[in-house]
């Protein structure tokens, strides 16, 4: 069908309001009514009756259409809409009365007089009780036995004959039967306003954090009235009127739900009690935005057992509590829901930030085989946006740098609005919900949901174990698990493989810059082999001409615990790689490694200061394979190290013990020890080669340098 539309009409069109500049039966131009709102559309008929289905297409009439409706229905559908639904029934019981009368006219069986109707009223009465008896009753007659609804009384005879005539004069509209008797009434309590007023202020005093009992506050509201009462009696001011406590209770039913709420439990329980879910973010492709967050398990570990133990000193042993709560830290991808890291940890730091960052950005495959997981977790590449709180371990100038060497971008949304981070918060209430009541020592989350359990008692896992247990779960049950909030109720890993698919993933930064902005930074003065750090030297061409250069002046280094093959230095203000002196058995070795191997080797090597290369290969071979027998056995986990743990080691474990490092070529020209390099005359190349001629001496005899 094809409607004509006046240029006073508006059409909201996506959003942007339109004006029909031309029309004819094939298509309508549509053009923007404020400049500046985009170009003209030209849609044809068939798109127009398609849109007019949607969401995105809205009709507003100009004056002349609304004219032209207004004297077509007098009252319009508008009256019965906004009406009291009980109005609204009554004016619809009464138009299908009419109705049935004009029925019985159209028939001849009546005329419409008084006596005519009196005389048929029985046949008339009849035939409409028994339409009203199945009019609203849903999927037809009901059952033998079934209640009926209640139905209304019928007009008289005299009554429904002025409401017949009154709906043929309105052309049928049944918004005229509508009853008039609640029509430009005023809600009125039965009290003055000055009552009314005096118990909404008392109310709203009286409510607060103590959470008091409406009938508490009725009773108190209602003897203040009196006590009011009282006071204007001896000043001979009118009296307020005094309701009962039951109607006082109704009064403060009747107030704004956010304001009591906000009174009772504070403005922010109140926010997320009466917000609004928007939908959620509308993100496009994997590592979009990932956000992290810390969270206090509902489960208590006990601390003696850690894989960090044997390293700690005897006096820091002995402070250290039985059992208690860990923290626990999380990245998720926002577009996949996929976890990106995990971390457990015993207080909120900047290390475990550092961790899970780290880990955003490698394959933790190895990770969850070594927890015993049997999927992989091989999530990871570059992030874009980098969503936390604004908690200490996330706004420490460390934490914002790398996240700025790393190339993403740090956002802080406003603080106490959980919902602007509500993939992480989810993420965290999943773990309550499916893991926590699983597994021993549970704390819960309030004394009366954890009653009598003896959480103390039934602490039996370490830290090792709840790692374990946490990434077992998010790899094997978590990532393969239907998501509500993914479309189709799919998977977070099948979710990233069809992100993956149609968008293309950042690749990670390589080894050098994530130890740039991820590693822990020493001071060191280099020598003649480079720096040390760990017993290990570390050198590199642009090192050795720092050193020459500025003798005596310290560099900064940083490392990275998990991979101590090489360090980067910094000179004039740009970072170099710098690996270890014959560290090919250093190459991809932990900080977790190192120090077994230095462990035994003190050991075994009390007495001696330096120790020669291979007998610190051999360590780390024999080291290396206990350590992946261990892997296989019991999924060993890898203690987490801190800046004050590897400052320990470094002091005590490594103090004073170097490796006797054989004479290595040099690395640059200038650190020749004597002579002048001699350079050929020609370029080096075959093409050269067959061009040179053969030098000759004096007498012409031909020679070569061979002879």
């Amino acid at each position: 069908m094809i409607f004509n539309y006046d240029p006073a009409d508006t059409f909201i069109i996506f959003g942007v309001a339109h004006w029909c500049s031309f029309q004819n039966d094939k298509l309508c131009i549509f053009e923007p009514k404020e400049k500046g709102s985009g170009p003209p559309k030209t849609l044809t008929r068939k798109e127009i009756n398609f849109l007019r289905g949607s969401n995105n297409w809205r009709y507003l009439p100009g004056p002349r259409a609304r004219e032209r409706l207004n004297r077509a229905v007098t009252t319009g559908t508008k009256a019965l809409r906004d009406a009291h639904p009980n109005d609204r029934d009554a004016a619809i019981f009464t138009y299908m009365e009419c109705m049935n009368l004009e029925f019985f006219r159209n028939a001849g069986a009546i005329v419409l007089t008084p006596t005519s109707l009196k005389e048929n009223w029985k046949d008339i009465l009849g035939v409409f009780l028994a339409k009203e008896a199945v009019r609203n009753i849903d999927g037809g007659p009901r059952r033998g036995g079934s209640k009926l609804p209640q139905q209304r009384k019928p007009h008289a005879p005299e009554t429904l004959l002025k409401l017949y005539k009154k709906l043929r004069k309105n052309k049928y509209d049944p918004g005229v039967l509508v009853p008039k008797y609640r029509t430009g009434k005023e809600k009125s309590f039965g009290f003055c306003a000055d009552t009314e007023q005096f118990i909404r202020n008392f109310v709203r005093a009286s409510i607060n954090l103590e959470d008091p009992k409406d009938n508490a506050i009725a009773k108190d509201t209602r003897d203040a009235l009196i006590e009011e009462n009282k006071l204007r009696a001896r000043n001979g001011e009118k009296l307020l009127g005094v309701p009962s406590e039951r109607t006082i209770i109704r009064r403060i039913g009747l107030l704004d739900p956010f304001e009591v709420s906000v009174l009772r439990d504070g403005i922010d329980h109140a926010r997320n009690k009466h917000s609004v879910s928007s939908g959620g973010l509308d993100l496009l492709y994997a590592l979009e935005r990932v956000e992290i967050d810390e969270w206090e398990g509902d489960v208590r570990v006990k601390f003696q057992q850690l894989g960090i133990w044997n390293e700690l000193p005897e006096d820091i042993r002995k402070d250290m509590p039985v059992n208690g709560r860990r923290w626990i830290y999380v990245a998720i991808d926002c577009a996949s829901r996929c976890i990106l890291g995990l971390s457990v940890c015993s207080q909120p730091n900047s290390d475990a930030a550092r961790r899970i960052l780290a880990q955003i950005l490698t394959d933790k495959t190895e990770l969850a085989r070594a927890a015993g997981a049997e999927g992989s977790w091989g999530f990871f590449g570059s992030p874009h946006l980098i969503c936390t709180d604004t908690g200490s371990a996330f706004s420490s100038n460390m934490f914002i740098l790398a996240v700025n060497t790393l190339g993403a971008i740090m956002l802080f949304p406003p603080v106490k609005i959980p919902e602007l981070r509500s993939r992480i918060e989810r993420a965290f209430g999943t773990m309550a919900r499916k893991i926590m009541p699983l597994l021993p020592g549970r704390t819960f989350n309030n004394p009366i949901a954890r009653g009598d359990y003896p959480s103390e008692e039934r602490t039996v896992l370490t830290d090792d174990d709840l790692t374990r247990i946490l990434t077992v779960w998010v790899v094997d049950h978590y990532h393969h698990q239907p998501h509500r909030g993914l479309p189709g109720g799919q998977s977070p890993a099948s979710r990233w493989k069809e992100l993956a698919e149609a968008y293309d993933i950042s690749e990670p930064p390589d080894l050098h810059t994530r130890r740039v902005a991820l590693g822990y930074e020493y001071v060191r003065t280099p020598s003649k082999q480079g720096v040390v750090l760990f017993s290990n030297h570390y050198d590199c061409k642009e090192l050795m001409k720092f050193r020459r250069s500025n003798k005596g002046k310290p560099v900064r280094i940083r490392i990275d615990p998990d991979n101590i093959g090489a360090v980067s230095v910094e000179i004039d203000r740009v970072w170099y790689d710098a690996p270890a002196l014959n560290g090919e058995e250093l190459e991809g070795l932990s900080m977790a490694h190192w120090s077994r191997v230095m462990r035994q080797l003190r050991q075994k090597y009390a007495a001696d200061a330096e120790l020669t290369l291979p007998q610190r290969n051999r360590a780390i071979q024999k080291i290396r394979k206990l350590v992946d027998e261990a892997r296989e056995l019991g999924g060993l986990i890898d203690p987490e190290y801190t800046a004050a743990r590897l400052e320990y080691l470094e002091d005590n474990l490594c103090a004073g013990m170097l490796f006797n490092h054989p004479e290595t070529p040099p690395v640059g020209d200038g650190d020749l020890p004597f002579g002048k390099k001699i350079e050929p005359l020609h370029p080096k190349g075959p093409e050269n080669a067959t061009q040179q001629p053969n030098r000759t001496d004096g007498d012409g005899s031909e020679w070569t340098l061979e002879d």
